[in-house]
C-alpha cells in the first residue's frame, strides 16, 4: 500500500493552483467529473513523494463550513474490492461509495470512513 494523496475542496481552482506552484509544486494531472459534477487537479512536488488533490465542486461558490473543506486521505492499493469488503467486515464506515471505475482514468475507487468519519479513498490503478 501506498499514500496516495490528501484532497481538499475549493471554491477557485486556478487561485488554488497558482497558491501551489508557488510553493514549487506542478499540476500533474487534471480531471473533469461530468457525473459527480467536479473538478479535479493533482499537484506534486519536484520529488514527487506525494500529492494534493484539490477539487471543485461545480456550483459551490460560497465559503465551506468548519470540517466540510477537507476531502479525503488517498491509498492505493493492489485488490480494492478485497480491502473494501475487509474494512467493512472490520467496522469501517459505509459512506454509500462502493468501488467503481472512476470515468476516464482506468482506476477503479471506492470510499470508507474510519473510527472518526474521515473518508478513505481506495485506489485500485
Amino acid at each position: 500500500m501506498g499514500f496516495e494523496h490528501v484532497a481538499t475542496r475549493t471554491m477557485d481552482l486556478d487561485a488554488a493552483i497558482r497558491f501551489y506552484e508557488l510553493l514549487g509544486m506542478k499540476v500533474s494531472r487534471r480531471i473533469e467529473l461530468e457525473k459527480n459534477r467536479a473538478s479535479l487537479a493533482y499537484l506534486e512536488p519536484p520529488e514527487g513523494n506525494f500529492r494534493i488533490e484539490l477539487v471543485y465542486n461545480w456550483g459551490k461558490d460560497e465559503p465551506y463550513e468548519g470540517g466540510k473543506r477537507f476531502g479525503h486521505f488517498g491509498f492505493g492499493v493492489p485488490d480494492v474490492h478485497e480491502v473494501y469488503e475487509r474494512l467493512l467486515a472490520n467496522g469501517a464506515g459505509d459512506v454509500g461509495r462502493p468501488p467503481a471505475p472512476l470515468q476516464g482514468t482506468g482506476s477503479i475507487i471506492a470510499f470508507v470512513a474510519d473510527p472518526d468519519g474521515n473518508w478513505i479513498e481506495l485506489i485500485q490503478r
